[in-house]
């Protein structure tokens, strides 16, 4: 397995997921965050999780989304997206993973996220997706469940 490293943008939901699943697989963690330690609330509130700081992220030094996003897919060597692929945060990872040459997979199941990881070579995964919110209720459980079953056992300790 040459999987090394997961970075995100430190969302709610599946981005937060990646970095958690990562660390229950001992694997480094790291990525770019918003200004302020920006996050968007389940309740579609602004928030700051200054926690994402022992998860090894950085600020950005802007306050939006897109520049940390499009810094995470050029960080990675692929990027996996869990959720609705089509909402504005999904289309600019996607585009920006397409037009930079980065590979990207869309909702794969932990079978198909392992085989991915393999063939792509990927030694930094990009984990991003959609936040937790009454939509994506049970993003972060299936992003941090198939990152794990994907991935157990098959690190080298």
């Amino acid at each position: 397995m040459t999987l090394k490293k997961i970075i995100s943008g430190g969302q709610t939901g599946a981005d937060k997921a990646g970095l958690i699943a990562a660390r229950a697989l001992g694997l480094e963690t790291g990525g770019c965050a918003p200004k302020g330690w920006r996050i968007c609330l389940p309740d579609g509130s602004d928030g700051s999780d200054p926690s994402l700081q022992d998860y090894g992220l950085v600020e950005h030094e802007s306050r939006e989304y897109p520049p940390r996003t499009i810094l995470n897919v050029q960080s990675s060597d692929g990027t996996v997206w869990f959720g609705y692929e089509k909402s504005p945060g999904g289309k600019l990872t996607l585009q920006t993973a397409e037009a930079k040459g980065k590979p990207s997979i869309i909702n794969p199941t932990a079978s198909e996220l392992r085989e991915w990881v393999t063939a792509k070579d990927i030694q930094t995964l990009n984990v991003a997706g959609n936040r937790q919110s009454p939509e994506n209720p049970d993003i972060f459980e299936f992003t941090y469940q198939t990152i794990c079953e994907a991935f157990r056992g098959d690190l080298d300790a």
